[in-house]
């Protein structure tokens, strides 16, 4: 990483410890990386994650279940697709086979009023589909 994009990485980072003290957080307590903060809304943990000029919101939904997998990958789809249930954000599979909600959104103009709603939109998705999800397929 050269050296403009560790300045911009830099204030990046400093820019979301700001929205995150602006909400009452104290963002020391929520890091878990230099660029990650873990914030739990409701029943969501949601990790952000600020990484090459991107905020990255995920919160794990579920462990993928052993059996009905195919109509669970139809369900994610068509969620995916409606964005009344899904608020911009996607559903996918990570590589420890977990159900995950994600949120991918430049940083550049990225207002304290944006942050706050792609964090309230990505924790209240994410806490309706735990209940709807896991109790469909299990965990």
């Amino acid at each position: 990483m050269d050296q403009n994009n560790k300045d911009q990485n830099k204030r990046d980072i400093d820019t979301i410890d700001a929205y995150l003290r602006k909400m009452s957080f104290n963002p020391d307590e929520l890091k878990k990386a230099p660029n990650i903060w873990k914030i739990t809304q409701n029943k969501a943990e949601i990790f952000v994650i600020v990484a090459g000029g991107f905020i990255i919101l995920q919160s794990k939904i579920m462990n993928c279940p052993k059996s009905n997998i195919t109509t669970l990958y139809r369900k994610i789809l068509e969620l995916n697709d409606n964005v009344e249930q899904s608020l911009g954000a996607a559903f996918g599979i990570n590589k420890n086979n977990e159900i995950i909600l994600k949120m991918l959104r430049p940083m550049s103009n990225l207002g304290l009023n944006d942050f706050i709603y792609y964090l309230t939109s990505i924790a209240f998705v994410a806490d309706q589909q735990m209940k709807e999800l896991r109790g469909r397929f299990g965990d």
